[in-house]
């Protein structure tokens, strides 16, 4: 068996199963993170606390050249992308002897882009993916060595299903790097590029609550798709900006006469909130400027039956 020394390239809590696995197997010979992610940054810090492995910011203006120096200053040998935003060229991936992989939360190439665990809940997927492929020149392109698909669950939110892809992704990577150790070919196989979709990262109105045209189920799908990353679905109130945090549909039919988006009732339980095609939601917590209230602290603050949300 070869001595495996990886660089891992990262920009999210996604890498630290991971991460954490190779440095208990010894594979992991530095770390980069972008400069700009500090929260990622400091989270590392504090995982590798006492370890010898280097951790290295990269500023996106000269990010190529920080690679280079890095593979040829720890002697890396494979590389590991997970979730870093920049483009890696041909001349630096290939340096890398035994490889340089791409893990990519979603299925490939049904969900390439910069965010495909957002896109997977807010489509409603029953069953979300991580795939790992090799590089080439564009994004999400390259020869698909493994994927393995999960459960999605209608209560996942962004974080609980990025903390489940996760925890896969560590053992698909294990499986990799040990057919690598092993100076065993790693195939790959090219994607299928008439069911290739390129999700553009989220713009405002993909994390707008429609009241007009979003049934049930979409408003609640959506709502987990923003929780916690952008503390909720967004949508206004009395001309103020509300983020749904909490939500679910419930079975109650609301009256024909009642428009999307009417807040129905207010209890111990949420506030039970018309949507489209007569069904309702429950929201149990919100976000304003001023926190993170429950429904009854709302009520507290004057919200009352009959107000409707606003769609922006």
């Amino acid at each position: 068996m070869s001595e495996i020394k990886v660089i891992l390239l990262c920009g999210s809590r996604f890498a630290l199963p991971t991460m954490q696995e190779m440095y208990f197997f010894k594979q992991l010979a530095v770390i980069a993170i972008p400069a700009y992610a500090k929260e990622m940054v400091e989270e590392t810090q504090a995982l590798m606390a006492g370890s010898s492995i280097p951790i290295v910011t990269l500023k996106k203006e000269s990010y190529a050249e920080e690679l280079t120096d890095c593979i040829d200053k720890y002697a890396v040998n494979t590389g590991l992308i997970m979730t870093f935003p920049y483009t890696i060229p041909a001349p630096i991936y290939s340096l890398a002897e035994k490889g340089f992989y791409n893990v990519h939360p979603g299925p490939l190439p049904e969900y390439r882009g910069a965010d495909p665990v957002f896109q997977q809940i807010k489509n409603k997927e029953s069953k979300a993916g991580v795939t790992i492929h090799k590089l080439d020149e564009k994004l999400d392109t390259g020869g698909i060595v493994l994927k393995e698909m999960i459960r999605l669950d209608k209560t996942d939110t962004y974080g609980l299903l990025t903390a489940k892809l996760a925890q896969t992704a560590a053992l698909m990577v294990r499986t990799i790097l040990k057919l690598v150790s092993m100076d065993m070919t790693v195939h790959s196989k090219p994607q299928d590029e008439t069911k290739a979709r390129y999700f553009k990262r989220q713009s405002a109105k993909d994390i707008t609550v429609d009241w007009d045209n979003m049934d049930a189920a979409t408003i609640v799908a959506l709502i987990n798709a923003c929780n916690p990353w952008n503390k909720g679905a967004v949508t206004k109130l009395n001309g103020k900006i509300i983020r749904l945090i909490e939500g679910e549909p419930i079975s109650e039919a609301v009256s024909s006469g009642i428009l999307p988006g009417t807040i129905v009732n207010i209890d111990e339980q949420g506030l039970n909130i018309a949507t489209n095609g007569g069904g309702s939601i429950r929201v149990q917590v919100v976000y304003t400027d001023e926190g993170f209230f429950t429904a009854e602290r709302l009520r507290q603050l004057g919200v009352r039956p009959g107000i409707k949300f606003e769609s922006i």
